[in-house]
């Protein structure tokens, strides 16, 4: 079955069912080298035996498999068993062949990579080791990834591009393995470990690449992390293909980090002093979402521009839950998305995101939205229905807070 790795024939999506089984098989096998090394034999000598083996492939998945027995039985330094094994997987070139390869050496080596306070980490080898065993592997593994497109004729390329989707999990593994890691201190997420991802994702000029990896980076690590690295993850997107959907990149962001402020209920006084107050994030958020609506808003749907702010709006209400003025500049963006468009009130999904916008601020402003000169601004784009609708939950809000309305002005508004 091992020899069946070498094969050029499978698509991509049939050569994973093949390695998962051949995976299933060298598990057995890899116990039964640490049974054969509790019997007294050497896993140098099965180490260098394996090497002999004909076929390229199988002598590599051999290699891997005796390597990961190799650092279990401790015979050897972890670091050094590392970097042979990278060494020796740089031969295989081939897109599928190596992703697969690859793909089964970060597997076999994810419980045995050392990290602060596990049993592999000492002379042997530190976490610093596991993290450049990691991001070596990624950006190898990302190359071969990219490359997989260019297998393709002009009649599959869109099936391939599919099955190549498919296959993202194998390099996002990466990045998860990295997130793991309990030697990944802030410090050397923020000095080592982000900046080396986000170099392999811009180099890398791919946008189906680049879309994904960026979501596995807002996905795997911290909000804290994200927090005190905003600026260089936001300023990233900056140098992306401009096929990227930079708005779903964000939108990901502000909901990952609106459900962290929310958790903390605290609001913006716990965000801000985990960074020190030397940052504004809501400042941040503003300046790079109006760079897209400047750069891309002609080419996106305002529905989707729309969207984008509905995701700001919450993250500012999670975040800043009494800042009106916050609230009052997220509603003066979408009055000028509006007034650039040529929006009517039958877009259904646009409407209903404008809803959604002006009801989200009224949970913690309750009746003193009405303040804010854009809130009847953008009623007036609506529809009756619509309409209809904000002003239910504005007297909603005004019940639950037990408002008194102490003027007519403000029954009228």
């Amino acid at each position: 079955m091992l020899g069946e790795m070498k094969t050029s024939r499978l698509s991509p999506r049939n050569y994973f069912n093949l390695y998962m089984m051949v995976f299933d098989e060298l598990a057995l096998l890899e116990s039964h080298f640490i049974e054969e090394q509790k019997k007294g034999r050497r896993m140098a000598d099965l180490y260098e035996s394996v090497q002999h083996a004909g076929a390229v492939i199988p002598r590599l998945y051999l290699l891997v498999t005796v390597g990961a027995a190799y650092v279990k039985t401790k015979e050897a330094a972890v670091k050094l068993i590392l970097s042979d094994l990278l060494d020796m997987v740089k031969g295989v070139q081939q897109p599928t062949r190596g992703l697969f390869l690859r793909y089964y050496l970060l597997k076999m080596m994810k419980d045995i990579l050392p990290d602060k306070g596990n049993e592999f980490e000492g002379e042997g080898g530190d976490v610093n080791d596991s993290i450049e065993f990691i991001l070596q592997n990624m950006s190898e593994m990302n190359r071969l990834w990219v490359r997989l497109q260019h297998l393709s004729t002009n009649k599959d390329i869109e099936q391939r591009q599919m099955e190549r989707n498919e296959l993202r999990v194998t390099v996002g593994e990466n990045i998860i393995r990295l997130s793991s890691l309990e030697g990944v201190t802030f410090e050397i997420y923020k000095q080592i470990v982000l900046p080396r991802i986000l170099e392999i994702v811009v180099v890398c000029k791919d946008t189906l690449a680049q879309q994904y990896l960026m979501e596995c980076i807002i996905q795997a690590f911290p909000d804290e992390y994200h927090l005190q690295t905003l600026e260089q993850l936001l300023d990233t997107t900056s140098n992306l293909n401009v096929d990227v959907d930079i708005k779903n990149i964000f939108i990901s962001l502000m909901d990952k980090l609106s459900k962290f402020a929310a958790q903390s209920n605290q609001g913006d006084e716990s965000m801000m002093s985990m960074i020190g107050g030397n940052l504004d994030i809501f400042r941040l958020f503003k300046k790079y979402t109006d760079k897209i609506i400047e750069e891309q808003g002609r080419n996106i749907e305002v529905s989707k521009l729309l969207e984008l702010e509905v995701a700001f709006m919450n993250f500012c209400i999670k975040t800043y839950p009494s800042n009106i003025s916050y609230v009052n500049q997220i509603l003066d963006s979408c009055c000028q998305i509006l007034r650039s468009s040529q929006i009517t009130n039958q877009d259904t999904n646009s409407m209903k995101l404008l809803v959604k916008l002006l009801t989200i601020p009224l949970d913690t402003l309750s009746i003193r939205v009405l303040k804010m000169h854009h809130y009847p601004t953008l009623m007036d784009y609506m529809k009756f229905t619509n309409k209809r609708t904000v002003a239910l939950r504005i007297c909603k809000a005004v019940i639950k807070d037990n408002k008194i309305l102490t003027s007519a002005r403000t029954v009228d508004q």
